[in-house]
């Protein structure tokens, strides 16, 4: 089976090549590098050893904790934190404002759009824990602080405001800083 992808990539390299942008040496290797590695996934979870997303790109930043699902170690950032909390508050706010439309026409659509709203809440209740565990873990606290959610009507606000602070520079108990993978 051809990969379209790399043929088009060894056609604009040979084009490179005949215009003396690159050498033939180099002009091979990339070819050699296009045709025999290994197939690459189209998703690619991200580790905790891996690189940080530009720190322009919100929406990459918004689905790092999805990537690091159930990822209790090492620390994040505040943008990590508050593009996902954002990205999560809007598809909620959505889905309530889709909720109240669909039960004004059927109630049976409303409860559809609740179910699928309680799975999603569901499905994110261990990377809402281990992003917050990171955030603390940033500051240079235990991830056990994140039991101040447990308490009646202000847990949530403390929190949200411990995820406000910044996190402590450089290295910590709990790893290097994150924000030094984007000089």
């Amino acid at each position: 089976m051809i990969d379209e992808n790399a043929v088009r990539r060894i056609e604009d390299l040979h084009k490179l090549m005949e215009a003396g942008v690159i050498t033939a040496e180099d002009f091979e290797k990339a070819k050699q590098d296009l045709l025999f590695r290994p197939k690459q996934r189209s998703f690619t979870p991200l580790s905790p050893s891996t690189t940080k997303p530009d720190p322009d790109n919100e929406a990459a930043w918004a689905i790092l904790p999805l990537q690091r699902y159930a990822d209790f170690e090492g620390r994040s950032c505040r943008q990590e934190f508050w593009a996902y909390f954002m990205m999560q508050f809007l598809i909620v706010m959505v889905s309530f404002a889709l909720m109240g439309l669909s039960f004004i026409d059927s109630p049976f659509f409303s409860a559809i759009w609740m179910t699928l709203l309680v799975l999603a809440v569901a499905a994110t209740i261990v990377p809402n824990i281990a992003v917050q565990v990171r955030r603390f873990h940033d500051q240079d606290k235990s991830g056990w602080f994140v039991l101040l959610n447990l308490i009646p009507y202000l847990g949530w606000i403390i929190v949200l405001i411990f995820m406000m602070l910044e996190g402590t520079k450089g290295d910590n108990r709990f790893g290097p800083d994150p924000l030094e993978d984007q000089a």
